[in-house]
């Protein structure tokens, strides 16, 4: 069909949407309140964020959310020695020196009691593998541990980082009415090196002047940042929160093939329509504009042959394109239907096997929330920086961002 072979990039497109919770709760049910307590509690206000698509009712909540802000630890300063030298062309050694630096870590302790009714989404998924990079570091850590548990050198104390700590015990919390569902830790960990000195005198007073106030800062800091990821969980828990998605579109990048522009162009409308979708409208209007494009990349997953090795990256880039925009449209059960159909083709199967996986539990769990697709209508405006970025959900569809 085409003489030339064309080459593709992955590019990011992103599309607004409701991230589905964990959770199902009936909608009538959907009320919560959140405490805070502990020694660094005052610093926060507990009803400056939502749960999304919740209403705070203070005197009979369907969920609390209860987060202990209660101590803060600077460890002890680790001077680092390291020498230095330089060499000539020879390889003489023709100048040593000695570089010193501090390093000290931060924490700010925090636990989040979640307290009344859990019912989670259930997925029968298969077991994944771990990467051998995985396997790799796993043993590495498992071998550090062993060498030092086995250093006569050492004991167990040495082993233990030595902490300035202000107030580490968390108190007891009261008793509630609602049962205790989870307890989620949001310590708040920050760590700080000084540059690299050839005077330790400079190094520590880089420590004191410079590094040392930023824990002072981070300990006003931490118990908002803790309360902001307690938000986030509780969302991903229980609130129908926006959230931006980004995914790969394969742009064409051989610019002397036949179907160069036409193709980009596609691409190019793909984002500038999903820029119009937004997580608390309908897109049943939305639908119907994306026809076009869906035909136009279809038609060529259909022509193209799979024994057309010039034409392999091609097909591959149009069912990748194709499949993207469907799940992205919650047009799932066509996502389905074309990745059956591909499992058996030499070329398509192995995005087929993951969009299908893929698309059958997006399905299952729009299903469990009672839902068509991931867009709740409501005339409820939030700010753009509430709106979370969710990692990139189709790394593996994309193959590479460049072929």
């Amino acid at each position: 069909m085409h003489a030339q072979k064309a080459k593709f990039i992955g590019k990011y497109c992103s599309v607004q949407k409701t991230r589905l919770p964990l959770n199902y709760i009936e909608p009538e049910k959907r009320t919560y309140d959140i405490n805070t307590k502990g020694t660094y509690s005052s610093e926060i206000d507990p009803h400056q964020r939502e749960i999304f698509g919740w209403t705070i009712d203070a005197d009979n909540p369907t969920i609390k959310g209860v987060l202990s802000v209660y101590g803060f630890s600077v460890s002890r300063p680790i001077k680092k020695a390291e020498k230095k030298q330089k060499k000539d062309k020879e390889g003489k050694v023709t100048k040593t020196w000695t570089e010193y630096s501090y390093s000290a870590n931060a924490k700010g302790k925090g636990n989040v009691y979640i307290y009344g009714e859990s019912n989670p989404f259930r997925y029968k998924k298969k077991d994944k593998k771990k990467s051998k990079y995985e396997l790799k570091k796993e043993a590495e850590i498992k071998a550090a541990k062993e060498d030092l548990a086995d250093n006569p050198f050492l004991t167990s104390d040495d082993l233990t980082e030595t902490e300035t700590i202000k107030v580490s015990v968390d108190g007891d919390l009261k008793e509630e009415k609602l049962p205790l569902i989870k307890t989620i830790r949001v310590d708040q960990v920050k760590k700080l090196t000084t540059k690299s000195h050839t005077s330790e005198t400079y190094a520590h007073k880089e420590l004191t002047e410079k590094i040392m106030p930023q824990f002072d800062d981070f300990e006003r800091n931490y118990p908002n940042l803790a309360y902001k990821q307690t938000l986030s969980k509780l969302n991903y828990l229980y609130g129908y929160a926006p959230a931006y998605y980004k995914f790969f579109l394969k742009r064409m990048r051989s610019n002397k093939h036949s179907e160069f522009k036409t193709w980009n162009d596609a691409c190019q409308a793909v984002e500038t329509l999903f820029k119009t979708v937004k997580y608390n409208q309908s897109i049943e209007d939305t639908q119907s504009k994306f026809d076009p494009i869906i035909n136009y990349f279809s038609s060529h997953v259909n022509q193209l042959s799979d024994s057309d090795k010039k034409a392999k990256k091609m097909k591959k880039a149009a069912f990748h394109n194709l499949v993207n925009i469907l799940y992205y449209l919650d047009r799932h059960d066509e996502v389905i239907t074309w990745s059956e159909q591909k499992l058996t083709s030499k070329v398509l199967d192995k995005i087929a096997k993951r969009s299908l996986e893929k698309a059958t539990r997006k399905k299952a769990h729009l299903a469990f929330h009672k839902m068509k697709n991931c867009h709740i209508e409501t005339a409820k405006e939030v700010e753009e920086e509430e709106i979370e970025v969710e990692e990139v959900e189709d790394e593996n569809l994309a193959e590479g961002t460049n072929k």
